[in-house]
């Protein structure tokens, strides 16, 4: 019965808005795995996302903070490429797959309660 119920505009604006952050989250870490093999790009585009990820580290609110230490990780995982190619690019290929199924989930939501709203 409480599926016929409207969805109230904050929950609908916020799964949009996951649904497309994440799900380009996820095609950008993908990428970002990709490029890892080119030799002189991978080694800048680790330290850019090292950088990067330190200074969302010192953001006020909780989302710099989130995504900071998300660029990190990756920027981190990006350097211990040069030694460990197939286990940061598994984890980064499995991040990146899991980020951008979150944000197709979300996605899903946000048009089932765009639906539910219209009627």
């Amino acid at each position: 019965m409480s599926e016929n119920y409207p969805v109230p505009s904050k929950d609908l604006s916020e799964k949009g808005t996951k649904g497309i952050m994440s799900a380009g989250a996820g095609l950008g870490l993908l990428g970002v795995n990709a490029l890892l093999g080119v030799p002189v790009v991978g080694g800048i585009l680790s330290v850019g996302l090292v950088v990067l990820g330190a200074i969302g580290l010192f953001g006020k609110s909780r989302t710099d903070k989130v995504s900071g230490t998300i660029l990190t990780a990756a920027g981190g995982l990006g350097i211990a490429s040069i030694f460990m190619r197939g286990f940061t690019g598994n984890i980064l290929s499995l991040g990146g797959l899991g980020l951008f199924v979150y944000g197709l989930m979300n996605i899903g939501g946000f048009v089932s309660g765009l639906r539910k709203k219209s009627k």
